[in-house]
């Protein structure tokens, strides 16, 4: 039978000590990684999303006024135009963004193009530009879901 190496008492509090340091500096980087002052390889692929999204939202053409025009779609309708035109309006006025009900609005919308329709009337009803309107109420996170909603949508 093999033999255990016996510890004295000084060799055993040492272990203890490296143990508990070790233990430390876990805890330690999770409160920072948690924080955010420490990028997970996690947390950066995530930021990654939320900018990819943040910039498609930013370039994408579906949120322009002229995209739909030439183009055979199914018509949102000028009561929905309307509706959903005020219902994003009230939804980016005052103290907050109600995300929810910007999220509702466009999982409501048929295709890409009544995105764009969406965002003609909204420039006809308030002489507002809905997409710079939504970047300036959107988080990035918020921003990814929408983006991540526009893009189910079928192109017609």
């Amino acid at each position: 039978m093999a033999k255990v190496p016996e510890l004295k008492g000084g060799q055993m509090i040492t272990i203890a000590y490296f143990i508990g340091i070790i233990i430390i500096l876990f805890v330690v980087y999770k409160i920072l990684a948690a924080t955010g002052l420490i990028k997970t390889q996690a947390k950066k692929k995530e930021e990654a999303l939320k900018d990819a999204a943040v910039d498609t939202l930013r370039t994408d053409d579906i949120f322009n006024p002229e995209y739909y025009f030439n183009k055979k779609f199914q018509s949102l309708g000028n009561q929905y135009i309307t509706a959903y035109s005020n219902e994003l309006r009230k939804a980016m006025t005052g103290l907050g963004t109600d995300e929810e009900a910007i999220f509702v609005v466009f999982g409501n919308l048929k295709n890409k193009c009544n995105v764009s329709e969406l965002a003609a009337g909204y420039k006809y009803k308030f002489n507002r530009n809905l997409k710079t309107d939504l970047l300036n109420e959107l988080s990035e996170k918020d921003a990814a879901t929408l983006i991540g909603i526009v893009n189910k949508l079928p192109n017609t």
